[in-house]
């Protein structure tokens, strides 16, 4: 905390919710700041005593969990790490984007933030991915919000970029919106960063992976959906990123497909999945995006 610039009014925000209970959502477009708050409330509230939740929605640059999951992590001390691998919890969304995936978002929020609830959290930060321009994502933040129904929402806007959603949101008189300046060190990141970042979680999650093979039948409907749409066989498509998760549709692991076995009905999957956690996989889901070994990722749109 000691490298962050905190002004005034950040400090004022995290004084009002160390005296509350409930979701509060971070918001802003990309590269305003909005892990930086969101990390300065979890250091805040967790000095005062408070046990806080986090949730990272920023599939493409998440810091808890490895890019295309949302994660949520539990906080009881200001010393736990907000940039982990791996968060007490994770859902798979398969994509650096929420754009096509906005209500596999929504409900992987919502569902997340119950679990953060039903744990004991007393504050639940939600820290929202940078799509809020557009059609696509006022629909993802106002569905978010009419979902998770936060107490308040904590915007971070250099003039008045989302001016026009978080009046409409005043509106409603659901929510109280707080406008907060961005960083003073926020920097704009280039899309070859923001690349590079996801290459190096990639490469850092599956360093210490085995090969398991898993049932062909574990892969969902909307796999084979997936696969028909696209006019393509699983069995083609070497180095797909995939989730493995339980019976809630809760990610266990990543994995990478190797090899499809027709014959045998088996899928070789390169994931770092636990013994124990592999006895937990109930489906296979399917990611759009490949990821080579070495954490190099490629569009399946390119590559079919």
């Amino acid at each position: 905390m000691k490298t962050i610039s905190i002004s005034s009014k950040w400090k004022a925000a995290a004084e009002t919710i160390s005296q509350e209970t409930g979701i509060f959502l971070v918001v802003g477009v990309p590269d305003s700041g909005k892990s930086t708050l969101s990390r300065y409330f979890i250091h805040y509230l967790t000095h005062a005593g408070r046990i806080t939740a986090l949730i990272d929605c920023d599939v493409g640059q998440t810091h808890l969990g490895p890019p295309t999951t949302l994660g949520m992590m539990l906080y009881t001390n200001p010393t736990d790490p907000c940039d982990t691998l791996k968060p007490h919890h994770m859902r798979f969304i398969g994509a650096t984007s929420p754009a096509g995936h906005l209500l596999d978002v929504v409900v992987g929020t919502k569902k997340m933030a119950d679990k953060a609830l039903n744990s004991g959290a007393e504050a639940v930060i939600v820290n929202t991915s940078g799509l809020i321009l557009g059609v696509a994502g006022a629909e993802l933040k106002l569905n978010k919000v009419d979902l998770l129904c936060p107490k308040y929402i904590f915007a971070l806007q250099e003039s008045s970029e989302i001016e026009h959603l978080l009046t409409y949101l005043e509106k409603r008189h659901t929510v109280s919106v707080f406008r907060l300046p961005i960083s003073a060190r926020a920097r704009k990141r280039p899309s070859e960063v923001r690349r590079r970042f996801r290459e190096e979680k990639y490469r850092d999650y599956f360093k210490e992976s085995q090969i398991v093979k898993m049932p062909l039948s574990q892969v969902g409907p909307k796999g084979y959906i997936w696969c028909e749409e696209r006019n393509v066989r699983i069995d083609a498509i070497k180095n797909l990123l995939l989730g493995l998760c339980d019976s809630e549709d809760c990610l266990l692991a990543l994995g990478i497909l190797q090899e499809v076995d027709l014959e045998k009905r088996s899928l070789h999957i390169l994931t770092p999945l636990s013994s124990k956690d592999g006895k937990k996989v109930r489906t296979v889901q399917l990611g759009e995006i490949k990821i080579h070994p070495d954490g190099q990722e490629a569009d399946v749109h390119s590559a079919l």
